[in-house]
């Protein structure tokens, strides 16, 4: 079975300045012109440059020197060529030298030798001579290669790294894109732009992001794919060593097209495996890699209406077998379709396929139960034990929730963050009675993209007070039930890190936040506000639409 990477497109920063190198070596001084009115007349006419010799880097742009005529005649020129092809374009005027100069793609140093020429209208001539070396490309940490053929939507790869532990960044752009960028720490700059923006946004280290959105990849990838690209385009595929969020490996790429659009044999069939309206979920199985267009519509709409629409603007594209759940509630007793389309940019691919089921009421709970642990760990003592070098550095919460509900949110809050909400919730609400549900209920809901949706969890956190505030929601989404543990956290109220064992199970997620709270306290207090003018109501979903997702052990 093929993996397959997602394409993430990702904010792109161009830059389209060329390099400017004017270095000299250190075995050359430059020399030093003659003043202006010192000439001999009738001397022989002379080129002096600034530099003799000049080093450029690996990646090529523009490179320059200066010179001075010494005799010049009437009406001077210069003209210039080089004694190697990867200099070309060479320029004299107005006292400087300019050339262009290739990349160099090879993994030595190169010399050429750029002859200047000297003419004038009294037939004088002269001659100079410019070194030009260029640095050798730093090896490649990373051998990247195209094993088969492409699809119109899809380009196989594979990827073997020198460095078998190294994390590594990976990532596809049309191959256009590509040539805004005039290096490697451009490159970078711009690939970092959406975590640096969620790292601020957190306030998490950059490499903290990476690891947490699994951005970052190590060891081999053999039979994989970019799915969800467009037909007829040629991309680009490249990855290059991350560590600490820095780039400490040079960018490794290769060049691969799509295909024109055409009919694929991809057999879709989706199958609704839970009807319940307030938590709809279905699977969607395919027999290839080609994308397809998916959406959920009003049971009223005719196939012609859906398939128009999963051809038009503004729809999802998946691509390999998918397990999916609907983030908003349905309509109890309404008829819905769930249909798929294969596509290629424009053009569709396979038949349209739907498949039309009635949303069904869920359970509802009446006694909600809710039993909470909360425990703190030595985050160096509990990576030992789990194996989870991600956990080290800093002190870990762990929460276990035990409920006859259907749906839980969890999330720790400093002590210091809640008493400052609370005082700005009885600031603005003056005279209303806040109780803890309404306050930790409201919390909740308004951050349900920082919750963690498991029973079980771990938090990177930090030393101090905390409460862990969760809530359990039965399968109707009607009834709720809200409850909190305060924890100190500190080495000494550490727990033994067997004690983790009587909880743990294989779904258990680590939420990487910097720190577990980082309350939007100015936010929440006016979600507070909201709720008592009547004017809020809780989510329906219980998804977490976090940008920084959980990750499973």
């Amino acid at each position: 079975m093929k993996k397959f990477m997602k394409w993430m497109p990702i904010s792109m920063m161009i830059l389209g300045s060329m390099f400017m190198f004017a270095a000299c070596s250190d075995d050359n001084e430059p020399t030093t012109p003659e003043e202006p009115g010192t000439e001999t007349p009738g001397a022989k006419v002379s080129i002096q440059l600034g530099y003799e010799s000049i080093e450029v880097e690996a990646a090529g742009g523009s490179a320059e020197v200066t010179y001075t005529l010494k005799n010049a005649g009437t009406n001077p020129k210069i003209s210039g060529t080089s004694d190697q092809d990867w200099i070309t374009d060479i320029q004299a005027a107005d006292g400087k030298v300019t050339m262009s100069v290739a990349a160099n793609t090879e993994t030595a140093n190169r010399t050429a030798k750029v002859t200047l020429t000297y003419s004038d209208d009294e037939k004088n001539a002269a001659s100079a001579e410019l070194t030009v070396t260029q640095g050798a490309k730093a090896e490649e940490k990373f051998t990247i290669t195209i094993p088969g053929e492409s699809g119109s939507t899809w380009i196989p790869f594979e990827i073997q790294p020198k460095d078998q532990s190294a994390q590594y960044f990976l990532n596809i752009r049309p191959a256009e894109e590509m040539e805004g960028f005039v290096s490697d720490e451009a490159l970078f700059n711009s690939d970092m732009s959406t975590y640096q923006q969620l790292a601020d946004q957190y306030g998490m280290s950059l490499n903290d992001v990476l690891i947490a959105t699994n951005a970052l990849v190590s060891g081999p990838m053999e039979d994989y794919l970019f799915t969800k690209l467009s037909p007829s385009t040629e991309y680009c595929i490249y990855c290059y060593g991350v560590e600490n969020g820095k780039l400490v490996a040079p960018v490794s790429k290769v060049n691969a097209a799509t295909t024109a659009a055409a009919p694929v044999d991809n057999q879709i069939t989706i199958d609704v495996t839970n009807k319940i309206a307030s938590s709809v979920a279905f699977t969607v199985k395919v027999t290839t890699f080609d994308a397809y267009a998916l959406a959920i519509f009003d049971g009223s709409a005719s196939d012609a209406e859906i398939e128009s629409a999963l051809m038009g603007e503004d729809v999802s594209i998946y691509a390999g077998n998918q397990q999916l759940s609907l983030n908003t509630a349905l309509e109890v007793g309404k008829e819905y379709a769930i249909a798929a389309i294969g596509r290629a940019g424009n053009t569709a691919t396979t038949k349209l396929v739907v498949t039309r089921f009635t949303a069904e009421e869920g359970q509802v709970v009446e006694n909600l139960t809710l039993d909470m642990t909360a425990l703190a760990f030595d985050g160096d003592e509990l990576a030992a034990h789990l194996g989870v070098d991600d956990l080290k550095g800093r002190p870990i919460l762990f929460n276990n929730i035990e409920t006859n509900g259907t749906y839980t949110l969890t999330y720790p809050v400093t002590v210091e963050e809640l008493a400052d909400l609370r005082k700005q919730v009885e600031e603005q609400n003056p005279g209303e009675e806040i109780t803890d549900e309404t306050l930790y209920a409201v919390i909740l809901n308004a951050f349900a993209a920082y919750s963690s949706p498991d029973r079980q969890s771990l938090w990177l956190a930090s030393e101090g007070s905390w409460v862990v505030l969760s809530m359990t929601i039965d399968e109707a989404q009607k009834n709720y039930k809200v409850g909190s543990v305060d924890i100190e956290v500190n080495e000494n109220t550490y727990s033994p890190v067997e004690e983790i064992d009587k909880y743990l199970d294989l779904n258990t997620s680590k939420v990487l936040f910097k720190k577990a709270g980082n309350l939007d306290v100015k936010a929440a207090a006016a979600a507070v506000k909201k709720y008592l003018d009547k004017k809020y109501t809780f989510k329906t979903s219980i998804e977490s639409q976090s940008m920084i997702k959980s990750m499973k052990k």
